[in-house]
């Protein structure tokens, strides 16, 4: 083999790599809400143009809450025909209630699931949602928009999303795990500090 062989077929093979590395992936993220306002914030990112379901599959009959998606680009604004609270022909599992969007897409994303009717209030992120001045309201006492008085029902806080044909997603740590981070750290330095002294 030539240099010049050995160089095309190093730099074939490298660029076979970073390709792989970007495959579209499937990625589902669950947890609790507690709250009639909280906000899960799922960021996410599209190599190149694809079609990407983001569905739940939460509702459950009724067990949890009615959930709404909607989804902003990477500089915060509303992306045209971002939003959905009940669209139950996504993915499998969906119930009745569940949300569900697809679209062509590519670039980074953030998604977000809240309780319906927990809206995005503007075109930006910046802008919040309907609930974000409302004093929480833990969801067993909350009676959410679309749910049946005669049966109680939407009280969980259980909420699944599943991400189809995304390249990389990471689910947003909430400004209070960040708290209880630097918290651990300070504490971590104040008793390196005190054995230093010792």
């Amino acid at each position: 083999m030539t240099t010049t062989l050995i160089q095309r077929t190093l730099l074939a093979a490298a660029l076979a790599a970073s390709a792989a590395g970007a495959q579209a992936a499937d990625f589902i993220f669950n947890g609790q809400i507690s709250q009639h306002n909280d906000v899960v914030q799922i960021d996410f990112s599209v190599a190149a143009p694809t079609t990407v379901k983001l569905w739940t599959d939460s509702w459950q009959g009724g067990l949890n809450v009615d959930p709404l998606l909607t989804l902003f680009n990477a500089n915060g604004s509303l992306v045209v025909g971002g939003s959905n609270d009940d669209n139950d022909s996504i993915g499998s599992g969906q119930g009745y209630y569940d949300a569900g969007l697809s679209l062509l897409l590519a670039g980074s994303y953030r998604l977000t699931l809240t309780a319906a009717s927990n809206e995005a209030v503007g075109p930006l992120l910046a802008n919040g949602f309907s609930y974000s001045a409302d004093a929480p309201i833990a969801l067993a006492d909350w009676t959410q928009p679309s749910s049946d008085i005669n049966k109680g029902d939407q009280k969980g806080g259980f909420w699944q999303l599943h991400l189809d044909g995304v390249t990389m997603a990471a689910a947003v740590p909430e400004p209070a795990s960040y708290a209880m981070l630097l918290v651990g750290l300070l504490a971590v330095g104040f008793m390196a500090g005190r054995r230093k002294l010792g």
